[in-house]
């Protein structure tokens, strides 16, 4: 017989929820560290009174006059003012040239970066290291055998001829930049989705990955644990590991703010010349993409790879990609997803600020149209002439956490309306969208299609009491206040479970991780945590009330991977799988059902489940 009290029913009823939906994303590792170094440094030369000097000598070492630099610099396309830039980015195992010997090293991922900043996205377009390519002068072989034959220039000839796109920039960093970045920033705050361990074993005949060490749970990263995140391989997926590379750098973005300490400005930026090469030399051209790369809102981001086939030849492993879907990727990489348009969600126009400006030069185009979009419901007003004219889109510009609502309103004017974020640093205060009118602009809005009605979704899940002696245990003995959920997914498993402090030494806020397996082999987790503005919190894409609780929603495109919420100080999240095996309804479910452990009960009708609970699992 349980020994739990049986307290009375209540209805925990759903109530229809609504959620975003934007495109998928994807992103590797040396992006990440790419990113880390410009977020930082970035940041950093915003404050300086001095920066551009110091920017100036940064870039004079990382693009030292050697032979490495200098043929690759023959190789790159000349950047043209007004058109998008094209940047290759490399990672490697050594900065190339480092050892003032010429020595590339070795490639471990290679991503080209197309930054356009009329449209306002960033568009990636990842290779495999051992896709089987054509090398210049050289013939058929893993493309990452272009670098240790002949460095940054080889391998752009290897890209530009089998993509057929412009090269502008390279960047080569190394990893050991990447861990001294973290470190000098303090670490990163991040949510560990599960346990990851790999220690090897000399002489037992199996391929040695790295070691890694590494429990569950949200908390501090050094830089080592950072790059061991980030770049884990061992029993995982591509998709695994472009999803953590990306949580980890939205946290690093979001977390840059905090770092801001002006006397280690110049710290930073010798990391970032110790550790990275590069044929950018001007200054005013480096900060317009770090002002970009900081600005372009996570939703215009765009990644593609390609996939390819696994095969032997010659007994190496390699992978076949066709020429056909090559040229799939690269089209996809120039023209991203989002700019064709999405499922949108409705917001209410009577609370939506818009300013309207002219970007085509026709009189009154900005008055008309303003008129109209007051005629449809919103705060619109007329502000003037753009900083030019000739702008052949209409370009819907929105301030944080208005993304939805500049979707709507580009609906209006017609499919060649573009969507981009506004720069948080030149954002007037009180606008929520910002609308320039272009050529394509005829005087008159789009109505609106009416959609279809959509059957609602099911979550599933199943109802189950296994949780609650386990979280009173926990409770009584750490004295954190726990709401336990009585709903999880179908065929959920607790494999680990792990009270701790969020930092080291015993320091640090009280918190509980639970990782659950579902069928499909990925993990979900369910995290407790006695402190009200954690840093992850700040990344919200939005705000959901529903059966009186107010959610913090977290998208990645179209998918949901997190739900947050908070009660008595205490901040409360569910994690999705990294391959968002959980839908949105199965999310809201478990929240919903959870409770504190004092009032605890199940829904009307509930048939219970035993799951089954392991604490300390391996978790591959």
């Amino acid at each position: 017989m349980s020994d739990e009290p049986q307290d009375p029913p209540v209805d925990d009823s759903e109530r229809p929820t609504r959620w975003y939906r934007v495109p998928r994303k994807r992103r590797r590792w040396p992006w990440v560290a790419m990113w880390a170094a410009i977020l930082i440094v970035g940041a950093g030369a915003g404050l300086a009174v001095a920066s551009y000097q110091l920017l100036d000598n940064t870039l004079e070492k990382a693009s030292p006059d050697i032979e490495l630099v200098q043929e690759a610099q023959k190789a790159v396309d000349p950047d043209v003012p007004g058109e998008p830039v094209n940047i290759l980015l490399i990672g490697s195992d050594k900065r190339a040239g480092k050892e003032g010997a010429g020595d590339p090293g070795r490639s471990d991922s290679l991503i080209l970066i197309r930054m356009d900043g009329d449209k306002g996205f960033i568009s990636m377009l990842s290779f495999p290291r051992d896709l089987y390519v054509n090398i210049p002068g050289r013939g058929m072989d893993k493309i990452n055998a272009s670098f240790s034959a002949g460095g940054p220039a080889k391998t752009i000839e290897t890209i530009k001829g089998l993509t057929g796109q412009p090269i502008n920039y390279f960047v080569n960093i190394d990893f050991e930049g990447f861990r001294k970045l973290v470190d000098q920033v303090g670490g990163v705050y991040l949510d560990v989705d599960r346990k990851y361990f790999n220690k090897n074993v000399a002489g037992d005949g199996i391929d040695d990955y790295e070691e890694i060490d590494l429990k569950p749970g949200y908390q501090r990263l050094n830089g080592e644990d950072a790059l061991d995140y980030v770049r884990y391989r061992h029993t995982d997926s591509d998709f695994a590991r472009i999803a953590r590379q990306q949580a980890f750098l939205s946290e690093l973005k979001r977390q840059t703010n905090r770092f801001g300490n002006l006397p280690e400005i110049p710290a930073y930026a010798g990391i970032f010349a110790d550790n990275i090469t590069t044929n950018v030399r001007s200054v005013p051209r480096l900060l317009g993409i770090m002002e970009q790369s900081i600005t372009t809102d996570k939703d215009r981001i765009a990644r593609n790879s390609i996939s390819g086939t696994p095969t032997m030849r010659n007994g190496a492993s390699i992978v076949e990609a066709p020429q056909s879907e090559i040229d799939a990727k690269v089209e996809a990489w120039l023209n991203p997803e989002f700019t064709q348009g999405a499922a949108t969600a409705v917001v209410s126009p009577n609370d939506v600020q818009v300013q309207v400006l002219n970007g085509n030069g026709r009189l009154l185009d900005a008055e008309t149209a303003t008129d109209q979009l007051r005629q449809r419901g919103f705060d619109a007003v007329s502000g003037g002439n753009a900083d030019s004219f000739g702008k052949p889109e209409t370009v819907v510009a929105y301030a944080e956490g208005q993304r939805e609502a500049a979707r709507n309103i580009a609906t209006l004017f017609g499919p060649s309306a573009v969507v981009a974020a506004l720069p948080r640093t030149s954002t007037p205060d009180g606008v929520d969208v910002r609308v320039t009118v272009g050529e394509s602009y005829d005087g008159q809005l789009v109505a609106p299609k009416k959609k279809k009605a959509q059957p609602r979704p099911v979550a599933r899940v199943v109802d189950t009491r296994s949780l609650i002696p386990l979280s009173r245990r926990i409770q009584k003995a750490t004295g954190l206040k726990i709401m336990v959920p009585t709903r999880v997914p179908t065929g959920s498993e607790l494999k680990v479970v792990r009270a701790y402090r969020v930092n080291t030494g015993g320091q640090g806020p009280q918190a509980l991780k639970m990782v659950f397996r579902v069928p499909s082999g990925t993990y979900w987790g369910y995290q407790v945590l006695d402190w009200a503005d954690p840093p992850l919190l700040e990344g919200r894409t939005g705000v959901v009330t529903s059966g009186g609780r107010q959610y913090s929603t977290f998208y990645d495109g179209k998918n949901l991977m997190r739900l947050a919420w908070q009660k008595d100080g205490v901040t409360y999240w569910i994690s999705n799988t990294l391959d968002y095996k959980l839908s949105a309804e199965d999310m809201y479910a478990i929240a919903k059902s959870a409770r504190p452990l004092g009032k605890v009960t199940l829904r009307p009708g509930a048939s219970p489940v035993d799951i089954p609970i392991e604490q300390d699992a391996y978790t591959p």
